[in-house]
């Protein structure tokens, strides 16, 4: 009867012991159930398309635990949402930075990078995207999206009229690159600052590439009509005609490549000895 009772007052105590650590332990559940269900809540109000609701949730699961390991995954999507889904970029610019600045190594800060620099692109600030942009070139070698960012600075600065430097940036964006959308946009910049100063030689080439390359009929044939007239600023006369013989009419002006071949006639008649 000893031995029994001895075990029983053993069972008690493990059993106490067992129920003091779990009024240990579930406060201390309870307070990460707590943290983590505003987290919760705004993925679930993100998923229905409340994107008010979603950021709100955010908001208060990062004032509550700033640090927490899911913090900056949690303030990635909140300022996206505050960029992409309200359009309210000051928000998002303030919450890309407090990631950058609170969690420079973690993966979510490259895209942090990127998205900072649209933001200040949306809100007009051109020369803080273009250093963005520029922090972001030099810290993704590999990324894919190189050439588009190159191609965003390359813009940024014939929007500033900075067009030395705008000239100097689009052929980065088509060095080595197969024809795409991307080279399409950088070579018709490159095609008209050069025929801006006059360097046709330059333009030539450029709205060439374009002509051969695209498959937008549209732009095909503006670049036809802007080789065609960089072929008679140089005095190559049949080329020009022979690059608009070659072009589709445009439909809102059927008779536009007539009376331009013409011109061209009259300014070589004019120039011929």
């Amino acid at each position: 009867m000893t031995l029994k009772g001895g075990e029983g007052r053993t069972r008690g105590c493990g059993n106490f012991g067992l129920l003091l650590l779990l009024s240990l332990l579930l406060p201390l559940a309870s307070s990460c159930g707590a943290r983590r269900a505003p987290l919760e809540a705004a993925q679930a109000a993100w998923e229905r398309g409340n994107h008010r609701a979603a950021s709100a949730r955010y908001e208060e699961f990062l004032e509550a635990d700033p640090r927490h390991k899911e913090a900056a995954a949690a303030r990635l999507r909140l300022a996206t949402i505050y960029q992409r889904n309200l359009r309210d970029y000051d928000r998002a610019v303030r919450h890309y930075i407090q990631l950058i600045q609170d969690h420079p190594q973690s993966a979510e800060a490259a895209p942090a990078r990127l998205r900072l620099a649209e933001c200040y692109v949306a809100l007009g600030r051109r020369r803080e995207a273009i250093a963005e942009y520029e922090d972001w070139l030099a810290r993704s070698p590999e990324a894919p999206e190189r050439r588009r960012a190159r191609l965003e600075i390359a813009e940024l600065y014939y929007e500033l009229n900075d067009l030395d430097q705008a000239l100097a940036e689009y052929p980065k964006v088509v060095a080595d690159a197969v024809y795409d959308e991307l080279s399409e946009r950088a070579y018709m910049r490159i095609g008209g600052l050069s025929a801006l100063r006059g360097d046709y030689e330059a333009a030539c080439p450029a709205f060439e590439a374009v002509a051969n390359g695209t498959l937008d009929p549209d732009i095909r044939r503006q670049a036809r009509f802007r080789l065609a007239d960089s072929y008679a600023r140089l005095f190559q006369y049949e080329r020009a005609v022979a690059t608009l013989e070659a072009t589709e009419a445009d439909p809102r002006a059927p008779d536009y490549i007539a009376r331009r071949i013409a011109a061209i006639r009259e300014e070589q008649r004019q120039r011929s000895p």
